[in-house]
């Protein structure tokens, strides 16, 4: 029981919360938190989206700049295989071994064949060929100076001879000082003998010709070894790349092949492409700028925060719309209530409504308002009015009572003389008398009890009248015990006998009660003197509720009599 008491208070001192946190809460959960999960989906998803589109198409850019670029060497590769296959130098070479041609004319046909392959052909800027067993005599031909030939025999002849003394027919692809060079061994084709040593210098800028990169990447590439990088890009050795190119270099290795490997900084994206062929290994890298290559990002992000300066405004307007259009109109009602509720009655709730539902609430509670603040200042003028008639009443009940006693000492004193007419009066007299005291403030009796009312009134007034007056009564026994309103037959008898017969000869007096449908009809009738049309009208302005400044004398005490009966039906049993 103690838990239950306890329960019962708790949910009672609970405060129900306010329609204010409840829009809110509505507005978070409905409106606010779906935006935000669709903004973050949709950033999500669209940055992920432009992210791998990104690298997608970085990869295979790479992976197509590598293929391009092998392809370009490779045929540089087979063009100096043919020196071979053609025997040209080979013949010469022999000729030349043999006596049969002169040095001079051995190097003619030397450059001759170098000019026809290499000079002739804008993929190549040089070629040289030396002798195996004198790598000191150079024959060559160059679209460079005597000066760029002095930079060879300084930076790339030392390499050559290196490969000269290797037992080895695969060509061998170099970067010197940034430059291009393939160096290969010539044999005879009849009993294997190394004769000479070819070195061709690739065109990088024929070499490079047609590729078509996107203006965001920046693209280099080693060959065989890491230390050397020839850069498609001239600004790619820039000191703000260096950090992520070192690091992509490290990744370079000549046992990786077919391998896409990433790396990341603040500023950069980079890439290293590795792929072996047969007679090198290239390693492409590329790199990019993350703010360029992101660019769909930056946008996105603009989007979004474009879109978040919108809805804020948006959200900030609701408040103001819930604050201004519900929520205070709705303080104020509620400020009006709790007026009323302490006790002052007839508030009114002052100031414009921001809309027609509200202007029609405000205007109804200010109309119910001041109907209640009638209706308890009428019935606390009643209330008083009540309680001055009630003093009023029973100060007035002391005559009745004393009259009443009086009558009864009479109607003793003429019984003990014996005039029993004088005595019957007296009793008839102190009934009505009686009965219009109401000590048991009765509003409804039996029929029965008013008749017996109606029947001391008869007795009375027959006294008066003797003969001249005749009485008939004619009422169902079943409606005898049928409640009506105490006093509603003597008054309209009295009407009847005043207006009727008091002013003619004789006259009858007939007293009816029937059932007709499902109302009791009570009709009183007389013989005396007919009602006149001004009669007949002054009735009805009586029955309608219409004062008659008019009526005075016995006409005054018709109108009270027809009045009082008139109202006390009304507010019994209503206004129909």
């Amino acid at each position: 029981m103690k838990l239950e008491k306890d329960l019962f208070h708790k949910t009672e001192n609970k405060k129900p919360i306010s329609l204010r946190r409840r829009l809110l809460f509505l507005i978070v959960i409905a409106w606010i938190v779906p935006v935000c999960i669709i903004f973050i989906f949709i950033s999500i998803s669209n940055r992920n989206n432009i992210i791998d589109k990104t690298e997608s198409l970085m990869e295979q850019s790479l992976k197509n700049f590598t293929s391009f670029h092998a392809q370009k060497i490779d045929e540089a590769v087979t063009i100096s295989k043919k020196t071979s296959y053609e025997l040209v130098i080979e013949k010469a070479w022999r000729k030349y071994q043999s006596g049969n041609i002169t040095d001079a004319e051995f190097y003619k046909e030397v450059i001759s064949n170098l000019k026809s392959k290499y000079y002739n052909d804008n993929r190549f800027v040089m070629s040289a060929f030396y002798l195996s067993e004198e790598p000191d005599r150079l024959y060559y031909t160059s679209r460079q100076s005597k000066r760029y030939i002095d930079s060879y025999y300084k930076n790339v002849h030392s390499e050559a001879k290196k490969i000269t003394k290797k037992d080895t027919t695969n060509a061998h692809i170099k970067i010197i000082d940034g430059k291009i060079y393939i160096i290969r061994n010539l044999y005879t084709t009849r009993n294997y003998t190394k004769f000479g040593t070819l070195v061709v210098e690739l065109n990088k800028n024929k070499l490079f010709e047609g590729l078509v990169m996107n203006k965001d990447y920046e693209v280099g590439f080693y060959i065989d070894d890491s230390d050397s990088m020839i850069a498609y890009n001239s600004t790619l050795l820039e000191e703000s790349r260096s950090a992520i190119v070192s690091q992509l270099r490290n990744h370079y290795s000549k046992s990786v092949s077919r391998q896409i490997i990433k790396e990341d900084n603040k500023i950069f994206t980079g890439l290293i492409y590795q792929q072996k062929f047969n007679d090198y290994h290239f390693g492409a890298i590329l790199v990019a700028d993350r703010g360029k290559i992101y660019s769909e990002l930056t946008t996105l992000i603009y989007i979004i925060t474009v879109i978040i300066l919108i809805v804020i405004p948006v959200f900030i307007y609701m408040l103001y719309f819930i604050t201004n259009h519900i929520t205070n109109p709705i303080g104020k009602m509620m400020k009006a209530s709790k007026e009323v509720e302490k006790g002052k009655i007839g508030m009114q709730i002052e100031g414009e409504m921001p809309n027609a539902e509200f202007a029609f609430l405000s205007d109804s509670f200010n109309q119910m308002t001041s109907e209640v603040k009638y209706l308890f200042d009428y019935a606390y003028n009643e209330k008083l009015a009540r309680k001055e008639a009630k003093i009023i009443a029973l100060q007035s009940q002391i005559n009745p009572h004393f009259l009443n006693n009086t009558l009864e000492m009479m109607n003793w004193q003429a019984r003990m003389a014996g005039d029993v007419a004088v005595s019957k009066m007296i009793e008839a007299l102190a009934t009505l008398l009686d009965y219009s005291m109401d000590r048991d403030n009765k509003k409804l009796i039996s029929l029965s009890e008013e008749l017996r009312c109606a029947d001391a009134y008869f007795y009375l007034i027959s006294m008066r009248f003797g003969q001249r007056l005749h009485v008939e009564k004619e009422v169902d026994e079943d409606l005898l015990q049928i409640q009506v309103p105490q006093l509603i037959l003597q008054p309209i008898l009295e009407n009847a006998v005043v207006h009727g017969v008091d002013l003619v000869k004789s006259g009858t007096i007939r007293l009816k009660g029937y059932k007709e449908d499902d109302n009791v009809v009570l009709q009183i009738t007389n013989t005396g003197k007919a009602m006149t049309e001004e009669d007949i009208m002054r009735v009805k302005k009586i029955l309608a509720g219409e004062n008659d400044n008019r009526i005075s004398g016995r006409g005054k005490h018709t109108s009270l009599g027809i009045r009082n009966v008139n109202e006390r039906i009304k507010l019994i049993y209503g206004a129909e």
